[in-house]
């Protein structure tokens, strides 16, 4: 049916907030900022372009400025604006807790989410849900049973906080599927939402990776980022099905197949009807295409690089827009998309539609 129903829609919207929940042009600015690649894990699986031990941290002036930006920016659009803020681990920035302050108390701010890891100390969880609407912890096993079981520990007392919207990316790492059914017995015990992800195999040569402390090489990379980080992702791309197979068991990739997301994300729209339903479905089936579409990246929605440059999306595509403590071009019209699939749940989201008609569907 979702097949079927994706090769004649025409339009797509998102539900990641109530007022793109009403449907029409919800006046939102969703802002995903990648604020540092630093991270305190070191998971096989993740990329050298999302993690390392050596990034500088965004410092508190420029992210103060960025944020001023924004919220000016968006009140003479007569819009609000959202932040989802993901790392590397946002939390091991020594000014993090300030940064959400401070954004907390701008006037056009609807809503504040974060990714973590979950290994940070309760209590400073805790102190960041003042200023928090959302937080996304993304459970990984790679770490000890003791870690483990404290990060689950911080995941059910966030989801009892009655006004913050918790939910887990849980990771499933091959040979951890007896654990994962624990865990998600657990879950669904304790009321959590969750998905249960499927992990894109490594393909990085770990000998090449970057150490802490080689200057010459993280100059380099630092020079090249952005070209390696889209060269990255092709990379990945490449002979994904058939390394998967090899990297899970057969009744681990039959599991997955059978775990159904239980809340949606993004609606999908023909002339006559809708479907509501989650990004990672769409994933999952290899149908996050919307090549030639007008897409609203840049109008709806910004992303900022861990470097701080600032782009339409996560993409990178349309060019860069400007620094967070410097000038920033804000575009004006949507974007015609040139990719052949879309990776990034939150560029999914954006508005888009297939022919400029269609948007009386969703403005």
């Amino acid at each position: 049916m979702i097949e079927d129903f994706v090769k004649k829609h025409v339009a797509v919207s998102s539900l990641e907030s109530p007022e793109h929940a009403k449907g029409g042009d919800p006046r939102v600015i969703t802002c995903t900022w990648f604020i540092g690649k630093r991270c305190n894990y070191d998971c096989s699986y993740c990329a050298s372009f999302y993690h390392d031990n050596y990034s500088p941290h965004v410092t508190k002036e420029s992210a103060y400025n960025f944020i001023d930006q924004l919220d000016i920016y968006a009140q003479s659009q007569k819009k609000k604006f959202k932040m989802n803020i993901t790392g590397g681990e946002p939390f091991v920035n020594p000014n993090f807790l300030n940064i959400l302050v401070y954004a907390k108390q701008k006037p056009s701010l609807t809503q504040l989410a974060v990714v973590s890891n979950g290994s940070i100390p309760l209590q400073i969880y805790l102190k960041a849900t003042k200023y928090l609407t959302n937080i996304t912890i993304s459970l990984h096993l790679e770490q000890s049973q003791q870690v483990t079981e404290r990060t689950i520990e911080n995941i059910l007392k966030l989801n009892q906080i009655k006004t913050l919207f918790c939910n887990v990316n849980l990771m499933l790492l091959p040979g951890k599927l007896n654990q994962v059914k624990d865990i998600i017995t657990i879950f669904e015990k304790n009321n959590v939402k969750y998905i249960t992800r499927k992990i894109e195999p490594p393909f990085e040569d770990t000998t090449q990776v970057i150490k802490k402390g080689d200057t010459q090489a993280i100059k380099r990379e630092q020079e090249t980022f952005v070209y390696d980080k889209i060269h990255g992702k092709n990379q990945n791309k490449q002979d994904l099905e058939t390394r998967l197979q090899e990297y899970y068991s057969q009744e681990e990739l039959e599991f997955l197949s059978t775990k159904e997301v239980n809340w949606n994300n993004i609606r999908l729209h023909r002339e006559t009807d809708m479907l509501e339903l989650n990004t990672d479905e769409l994933k999952a089936r290899g149908l996050n295409t919307w090549l030639g579409w007008q897409c609203f990246i840049g109008i709806d929605s910004l992303y900022i690089q861990h470097n701080g440059e600032v782009y339409r999306g996560n993409c990178l595509l349309g060019g860069k827009l400007g620094d967070i403590g410097g000038e920033i071009n804000w575009p004006s019209q949507p974007l015609v998309c040139p990719a052949t699939s879309c990776g990034c749940n939150a560029d999914m989201m954006v508005r888009k539609t297939k022919e400029p008609k269609y948007k009386l569907l969703i403005d």
